[in-house]
């Protein structure tokens, strides 16, 4: 037996790392990768690529079909459950079926109702099945999809970059290049999440770009789209933000408190919002299919949006402003009541040893 679960474990692990080569590409679906072995051997691998494409069971099972192999008897490890529905692509239980695979070790089941119940229509047609393997795990690739999926709510990432006296901005408000070593973390946040959210006030003094750079795929990387609460609309005054440039394919949303028309107006990928209470934004996001949004706006955004986080990504140089802007300034807390529940549950530092990334998680209620 423990070799057995040794041996479905590693076959999970590579399906876990073959699903994540779609992340950033499948979103709001969930990153699933899948792999098909028979005696001991792979004769089969895929991944969901793109949003819209298909499933990696199918992707694993022509992947076999190509080098010639039959699935006959053999055993599919799928970090997902098998959809049983009919949506932009057939379900795959059928094609699990047909194939004559008569294993399915499943990472974790699907909690989205519309995609059927294929763990019991795999049961039926007398295929073995079994369930949690390396679940933990997955359930970590796939934490976009879960929270998503279960609240209709985005999941929330909130990244900062922070000197050591906890600085994110001098007194002027300049925030530009604090940490640079670790520059390509940040970028990889970009490419998985589906939105970044940034306040008026980012974009007038720092008129930053908002997309994936330093990040190579063979997989074409997609610009995530961009959010702007900006209560006075004054963003809408500067349509040659970098943020509106159409050049990156991607949409802009404008949360504002002013009906203001202006040249904006003519973009045809941005949309302005009539909302900027941080609860309803994410309702909207939700249900415009934004399943993930990193925030990265300043402290006034940060402040808003740390009762909302799942997950915080902060970065420290080995630098000091001595004076200038914190992180939650905004936030009028007592030290008392002003522990937040989050836990580390990892941390990297850079080659030099000048800059440090720490990630905390927010706790799971007890």
């Amino acid at each position: 037996m423990r070799a057995k679960k040794l041996q479905d474990e590693y076959f999970m692990k590579l399906a876990i790392n073959l699903a994540k080569k779609g992340l950033g590409c499948v979103n709001p679906n969930p990153p699933v990768g899948a792999v098909i072995v028979k005696d001991g051997e792979i004769i089969g691998k895929g991944y969901h690529k793109r949003y819209g494409g298909r499933h990696a069971e199918r992707e694993a099972l022509l992947d076999a079909k190509r080098k010639g192999h039959s699935t006959l008897g053999a055993t599919l490890y799928v970090t997902l459950e098998p959809c049983d529905h009919y949506g932009k692509t057939p379900p795959c239980t059928d094609a699990i079926i047909e194939s004559g695979i008569k294993r399915v070790v499943i990472g974790t089941l699907d909690p989205n109702p519309v995609s059927g119940n294929g763990l019991e229509k795999l049961k039926k047609n007398g295929i073995d099945v079994e369930i949690g393997i390396l679940e933990k795990d997955v359930k970590e690739l796939t934490k976009f999809f879960l929270k998503y999926i279960t609240t209709g709510l985005p999941y929330v990432t909130l990244k900062y970059a922070a000197t050591l006296d906890g600085m994110i901005a001098d007194e002027d408000g300049n925030s530009k290049w604090i940490t640079t070593e670790l520059r390509k973390e940040v970028h990889r946040l970009r490419k998985t999440h589906s939105a970044i959210l940034v306040g008026a006030n980012t974009v007038i003094k720092d008129d930053p770009l908002l997309n994936v750079r330093f990040e190579s795929s063979k997989t074409q990387l997609k610009n995530p789209k961009v959010v702007v609460l900006d209560k006075e609309g004054v963003t809408l005054n500067n349509p040659s933000f970098n943020i509106f440039r159409p050049e990156f394919s991607r949409e802009v949303f404008v949360f504002t408190n002013t009906a203001k028309t202006n040249s904006t107006l003519a973009l045809d990928h941005v949309r302005i919002l009539n909302e900027t209470e941080p609860t309803k934004v994410l309702q909207i996001l939700g249900k415009m299919g934004v399943d993930s949004v990193l925030v990265e706006g300043g402290a006034s955004i940060f402040s808003q949006f740390l009762q909302f986080s799942d997950e915080i990504y902060a970065f420290y140089a080995t630098k000091t402003f001595g004076v200038g802007k914190s992180v939650f300034q905004n936030l009028s807390r007592k030290i008392e009541h002003s522990d937040i529940n989050f836990s580390i549950t990892s941390v990297k530092v850079s080659k030099s040893k000048r800059e440090l990334m720490v990630v905390m998680k927010r706790c799971s209620p007890e």
